[in-house]
């Protein structure tokens, strides 16, 4: 079956469009935004504040509800900043997009909240907990948690049009963890839904990230001599979760943008097995008004 072309009209319309929706945040995977067709020199930046809840870790019953800080940027030369994410488009192809990626892994204090999991892109990347960033909850009863310190990991993305409505997403993350030693594979695919009303734009995404045995173990693996107690579980490597989002856009001008997120994140695996999961499928809601400069 031949591929459907690009209109180079369209396509600079629906690059917006997933400019705008992003991809997984509350998932935790990192991606991208698209590129975009933009004038020597200029930039487009989103900046906002809006509110988020999600469970306070990866496995966890319980949640947090708090502030959300919203940063999205991108660059005429390819440079692109989203929430904790940071990279380069290099291709000028209009149906293929590749080019480095620097991210910040959120860790995880020993009392079980999430760090650094409150500041996202728009409709995309890392949804921020501030509360957990500047101090953390009461502790929680055993089994105890090991203390992961948010890291940068270093990486690349590849991403491929199939049309002007349809992409696939991937990437790769080394470095994550307390040993900076994790590795993150993560693979998507995103489809802009029909306009359903003037200036609302819905965008449908699912994924898959694997990590290996390293990550894996620092996470999920319970180690006696931390928890406090006789029992281990040493994790190897896998898929750790699969993920939906739908993502919504209501731009109010050319200047406010009013971003909605719901979010399904479901762990498998080693991941899903681990002492310290208490709730495999967990949901991310996040909204916030956003201010394009």
């Amino acid at each position: 079956m031949a591929r459907t072309s690009l209109h180079p009209r369209r396509t600079m319309r629906r690059l917006l469009h997933l400019f705008l929706a992003g991809l997984p945040a509350l998932a935790g995977a990192q991606q991208t935004p698209a590129a975009r067709m933009m004038p020597d020199g200029s930039k487009d930046t989103y900046i906002g504040l809006g509110i988020s809840s999600a469970p306070r870790f990866k496995g966890a019953e319980d949640r947090d509800t708090d502030p959300a800080l919203l940063v999205q940027a991108q660059w005429s030369n390819g440079v692109f900043l989203s929430g904790l994410s940071l990279g380069m488009h290099l291709s000028d192809a209009p149906t293929v997009e590749y080019g480095p990626l620097l991210a910040i892994e959120p860790g995880r204090h020993a009392s079980g909240s999430a760090k650094l999991s409150g500041v996202g892109g728009i409709g995309g990347i890392d949804t921020a907990n501030i509360a957990g960033i500047v101090a953390p909850p009461a502790p929680r009863t055993a089994p105890r948690f090991n203390d992961v310190r948010s890291t940068p990991g270093a990486g690349a993305f590849f991403n491929y049009y199939f049309d002007e409505n349809l992409r696939l997403t991937s990437n790769f993350l080394y470095g994550v963890g307390e040993g900076h030693n994790g590795l993150l594979l993560n693979l998507g695919v995103q489809k802009s839904l029909p306009q359903l009303a003037a200036h609302h734009r819905l965008a449908l995404s699912a994924g898959v990230t694997w990590a290996n045995g390293r990550y894996m173990r620092e996470y999920f693996g319970l180690d006696p001599a931390v928890a406090g107690g006789t029992v281990s579980y040493t994790p190897s490597s896998g898929v750790r979760d699969v993920q939906l989002t739908l993502n919504w856009n209501w731009e109010l001008s050319n200047l406010w943008l009013l971003t909605t997120q719901l979010s399904a994140t479901r762990l498998v695996g080693p991941a899903a097995d681990s002492p310290y999961t208490e709730r495999r499928t967990g949901i991310g809601v996040r909204t916030g008004l956003a201010y394009r400069f």
